[in-house]
């Protein structure tokens, strides 16, 4: 053999290896479809995102992850009309003002029913008509925000202002940074909280108390179905051109599910990385959390229960629109 023949059988030996290396060294194992799943979530909200990223689940379906973190969900919207992500965890709510918007998403799945609550900590407040004529702290860009408005209006037929300053016979929310939200319960000023998990649980671990769920006050609207709160949505394009993606996400989704059902310290260790969390925070999340988790594929009673939420969106103000008008079309069932 020729220092030439050495030559081209060195390289194409390195080339080889290269991709031998790149195959077994790519997270899940198993062989690549060479895509990588662009998902966007919210930071500082739990999602079974974090547990498909912590213990690579979409490498057994022969995908990569790559995760964006933002501070605020209108911010996710943006990352998906702007072709920075693949799929996002939003509120319900949200996708169908997306949807209404005009732009091209689909829903894939159901992520969370609601985990939303109202807090306090005074003794002497036990229903949320108490709240009228005093300030509530709340992220006013959130979807927990919005069905707050909606909840207030539906159930109590009270009507939700912002400002700084408490008005009679209305319900006044003060904009607080999600880090913040729940300090200001130990102010006189503000007499309740509005957010999501695990912020919820860190407060009920603090002493603070849930004047009224979410999920109760779907009851008390009379709704049928779920309360849902998170879904998965997908841009139109990248559901017409990788169906085969979407459902390898929504079996990841479903691993893991199954590890935070059954695997409770595997769970913990994500979660207390992520958001800083202890192990008295954890018990509380766990207990909230663990039943309100979605598996599957779209099915129609989980549509119908999207629809009541839009309604209920429809009829705080959130949605401008009738949300009856929204097609069947925009629900991904596999």
């Amino acid at each position: 053999m020729d220092r030439m023949q050495v030559l081209v059988f060195a390289v194409i030996l390195i080339v080889l290896l290269g991709a031998a290396i790149a195959l077994v060294s790519r997270p899940g194992g198993g062989e690549t479809q060479g895509i990588t799943i662009r998902a966007a979530t919210l930071q500082g909200g739990i999602s079974t995102l974090d547990l498909i990223e912590a213990y690579k689940l979409l490498g057994d379906e022969g995908y990569n992850l790559s995760v964006l973190r933002l501070q605020k969900t209108p911010d996710i919207i943006a990352a998906l009309a702007n072709n920075e992500t693949d799929l996002a965890v939003i509120p319900a709510e949200m996708a169908g003002k997306l949807i209404q918007s005009g732009q091209d998403v689909r829903i894939i799945a159901v992520e969370m029913l609601q985990n939303q609550a109202v807090l306090v900590k005074n003794d002497s407040i036990s229903s949320p008509q108490q709240l009228k004529g005093q300030l509530v702290g709340a992220v006013v860009a959130s979807g927990t925000y919005k069905m707050f408005k909606a909840y207030m209006s539906v159930v109590y037929n009270i009507s939700v202002v912002e400002g700084e300053t408490p008005q009679p016979d209305v319900i006044t929310v003060v904009n607080v940074p999600p880090g913040s939200i729940l300090s200001t319960l130990n102010t006189e000023q503000i007499a309740a909280v509005v957010i999501w998990e695990p912020f919820v649980s860190l407060g009920l671990a603090q002493g603070d108390r849930i004047l009224v769920s979410y999920s109760d006050l779907w009851s008390q609207a009379g709704l049928s179905g779920d309360p849902v709160m998170l879904v998965w949505v997908a841009r139109g394009e990248f559901v017409d051109n990788h169906p085969d993606a979407v459902n390898a996400f929504i079996k990841a989704k479903d691993k893991a599910v199954q590890i935070w059902e059954t695997n409770r310290s595997a769970t913990y260790r994500v979660l207390a990385d992520l958001y800083k969390l202890d192990n008295q925070t954890l018990d509380q999340l766990y207990q909230r959390t663990t039943s309100l988790l979605v598996t599957g594929n779209l099915t129609s009673s989980q549509v119908e229960s999207i629809r009541n939420v839009w309604w209920l969106a429809w009829k705080g103000g959130y949605l401008e629109e009738d949300p009856a008008t929204i097609p069947d079309t925009v629900f991904y069932q596999g």
